[in-house]
């Protein structure tokens, strides 16, 4: 007998939807009265294509059901599991194809989010409610990582920091400073929770005493591509804060982690930016940290 270059539930047109829903009694019986029809239509004695009609018998012959039950299941397995393989590959690329455009449009969203983000810092003004300010206690991170084991960095005050936001100030207290210091044009960009980022594998680093340090800050491509879709327009406990300053665009700033907030009247605000601060450059956010000029203890073995 010749071989069959095709699979017969192929040739028979059987969808594989068919071929897995019904049982192999009814889908033969369906397949012989198919057989049946088209070598009325392909027979040679009826004018028909020979080779058509061949194509036919061979492939009649090798599901035969009755007898031969066992090629029956072999061929309709192999049919089925090659049309699975060929729909996976074509899901495959279609899910390829829709993964690129979903990770173009991330993209522009993210930029553009940025862009927002740049000329509209005005919206966190929804923040403040009429007659209040909000004063927010947070936890140094970079400074708890860099200096919490170091044997100079002994004061717990040294890991907090105050800020106190209005919609068009920022007063920040940092470590052991007893004074306020007003922040010019350092702007608040929002926060993200916790649970959602590990900031201090993103933050930029320097090597001291062959030790690296974080930085307080991250550069603003990393910020794209890993914060951005995480930011909130608000300000939450147990969320770190991210900022931006104008002169350094390539830069994000992160304050630290949201322990306490907490409203303060207007009058209270006026009292502290009174007597409580010092007006200082939007670059003094180091104040209050120990220096990195002390030599690190040397450890006996």
């Amino acid at each position: 007998m010749k071989k069959i270059k095709r699979n017969p539930f192929e040739i028979f047109g059987i969808t594989p939807q068919l071929a897995k829903e019904l049982s192999d009694e009814t889908l033969y019986k369906i397949i012989k009265a198919i057989y049946r029809t088209l070598q009325l239509h392909y027979h040679p004695d009826r004018g028909g294509d020979t080779k058509k009609a061949l194509e036919l018998n061979l492939a009649f012959e090798a599901i035969n059901y009755e007898k031969n039950p066992q090629a029956f299941i072999h061929y309709k397995k192999a049919y089925l599991q090659r049309l699975s393989r060929k729909t996976l590959k074509t899901e495959l690329n279609i899910l390829e194809q829709n993964l690129r455009k979903l990770t173009y449009h991330q993209e522009l969203l993210k930029e553009r989010f940025w862009q927002f983000l740049e000329k509209n810092f005005q919206y966190l003004k929804d923040l403040y409610r009429e007659g209040f300010v909000l004063k927010v206690k947070l936890l140094d991170i970079i400074s708890h990582i860099n200096y919490s084991d170091y044997p100079g960095f002994k004061k717990k005050k040294q890991l907090f920091k105050e800020l106190i936001f209005t919609p068009d100030t920022i007063l920040k207290k940092a470590g052991i400073n007893p004074k306020f210091i007003l922040l010019k044009n350092y702007r608040l960009l929002g926060s993200v929770r916790r649970d959602y980022i590990e900031p201090w594998a993103l933050m930029e680093r320097t090597l001291k005493e062959e030790k690296f340090f974080l930085k307080d800050y991250l550069k603003k491509e990393t910020f794209l591509k890993e914060i951005i879709m995480f930011l909130a327009p608000e300000i939450r406990g147990n969320s770190y804060l991210f900022f931006y300053h104008p002169s350094e665009p390539q830069k994000i700033y992160l304050e630290g982690l949201v322990l306490k907030l907490e409203e303060i009247t207007q009058l209270e605000f006026l009292e502290i930016l009174q007597k409580e601060t010092i007006e200082g450059h939007e670059d003094e956010r180091t104040q209050g940290l120990p220096p990195l000029d002390i030599p690190f203890p040397q450890h006996k073995d």
